[in-house]
């Protein structure tokens, strides 16, 4: 949903605020489609370069935000302050400079309009986080027993995979191995790793967990996660031979 709001061309019918009827993540996506294919037809360049515009100031203040979630580590709320933030000190320049665009006049542009996508794409954002649930467990590959692989998805209705999980158990030993957990960017710090760890808890219980060597920089993560945890996950990198 946020690439249909942010990538995609606007309709010439784009409203300034999605009607309260549609409630929910689908509502909102239905409110988009309903928009495109009732778009009037004499929509001229001019009109549409101008809408392009400020949709690619409003994509490069979500650009900018995402690429602080590393060092700043913001949830949901903040991530939407820090958005708005962002989005209001481009819209008080005389110009702003985006990348494949000549420098944008902002006196030039409607600045209702980028409001009113920041509003509608940071509500699908919020509304995927709230809504995104896990996949079924599928086997990966050829096993090699007595280990077993599996992958699952973190999903939400309207965007498909948020990102993917990937790990291994051997039952006779106990032992669950996560090899890969991974998700995009503008998707860290939704709570989204410690839901794929407590499905992994909830799915093969009982199991002592371990994670790859490969995730050393995500320590922290995995030590505030061990102490809230009623399963043992072991900061230990061997898990048992068979593996």
């Amino acid at each position: 949903m946020l690439v249909r709001l942010l990538w995609k061309p606007l309709p010439e019918s784009w409203l300034p605020v999605a009607p309260q009827r549609s409630t929910g993540l689908r509502g909102l996506i239905a409110w988009i489609q309903e928009m495109a294919a009732g778009a009037p037809q004499g929509d001229d360049v001019e009109r549409r370069v101008r809408r392009g515009a400020m949709q690619a100031i409003v994509r490069e203040a979500f650009q900018q935000t995402v690429a602080e979630q590393d060092s700043e580590h913001r949830g949901p709320a903040a991530f939407a302050d820090a958005w708005k933030a962002r989005l209001a000190a481009l819209l008080s320049q005389e110009s702003v400079e985006v990348s494949g665009w000549a420098d944008i006049t902002i006196a030039e542009l409607d600045t209702d309009l980028g409001w009113s996508l920041y509003a509608a794409a940071s509500r699908a954002r919020s509304e995927t986080i709230a809504r995104a649930n896990a996949t079924p467990s599928r086997r990966r590959g050829t096993d090699d027993a007595p280990t077993v692989s599996f992958e699952f998805s973190i999903a939400a209705d309207g965007d498909g995979s948020l990102g993917r999980v990937q790990y291994a158990i051997c039952e006779p030993c106990g032992v669950g191995l996560l090899k890969k957990i991974s998700f995009s960017p503008e998707w860290h710090c939704c709570g989204f790793g410690s839901l794929a760890l407590r499905e992994l808890e909830t799915r093969h219980s009982g199991l002592t967990w371990y994670t790859s060597g490969q995730y050393a920089h995500a320590k922290g993560f995995y030590a505030r996660y061990r102490q809230g945890s009623d399963s043992p996950w072991t900061a230990k990198q061997h898990p048992c031979p068979h593996f």
